[in-house]
């Protein structure tokens, strides 16, 4: 009965039939569910990248210029808490300062030292670097405003620097974060090989 079968199967079902070639195969073309975006990062990301250099040559200048002229930022800051509180010493208006101005050295430097970590992170594909530069971001902005204006009263101390410097920064790294979002970072973040 098995060599029955094994005898019906090679036959065609008709008798009268012959037995005809396979029709051609459909052509067919797979795309991939991702496009592939390649290695290199995008313009966007390489822009935001030089955004964050620049806000920190920005932060260099605002600590040198007040480094040229620390008597006189001091005397202007100084002066303009002795007017608020007249019956504080002028030892604790001192130390005020003291610790204002390092706060403000201490605060740029973790900034700084968050930002490159995230900046690595990207470079090396990381979508936690996009998060990371995001905090810093909005912690740089806030910081920006708050350095701006706690030290208003030395502006000119600087030549201005004080006053127009902060707003530099923040403007560069809210640029920096923005372009993070673009669509070209964001598929070139999801498509990490």
């Amino acid at each position: 009965m098995d060599d029955a079968r094994e005898q019906d199967a090679g036959a065609p079902s008709h008798p009268g039939l012959s037995h005809r070639p396979p029709p051609p195969r459909p052509e067919f073309h797979v795309e991939p569910r991702r496009p592939d975006v390649g290695d290199a990062a995008p313009r966007q990301l390489t822009v935001a990248a030089w955004c964050w250099i620049a806000s920190f040559a920005v932060l260099i200048g605002i600590a040198a210029a007040t480094l040229l002229d620390l008597a006189d930022v001091r005397d202007a800051l100084e002066a303009a808490l002795a007017g608020e509180s007249p019956t504080t010493s002028q030892r604790d208006i001192a130390d005020a300062v003291s610790l204002t101005l390092l706060g403000c050295a201490g605060t740029a430097a973790v900034l700084v030292v968050a930002a490159l970590i995230g900046l690595q992170l990207l470079r090396l594909r990381r979508p936690a670097g996009r998060i990371v530069l995001t905090v810093v971001g909005l912690l740089s902005v806030g910081a920006a405003f708050a350095f701006w204006s706690l030290l208003a009263d030395a502006a000119d101390a600087t030549g201005g620097v004080l006053q127009w410097a902060p707003a530099l920064y923040a403007a560069l790294v809210t640029i920096g974060v923005a372009l993070l979002f673009t669509p070209a970072a964001t598929a070139w973040l999801r498509s990490r090989r």
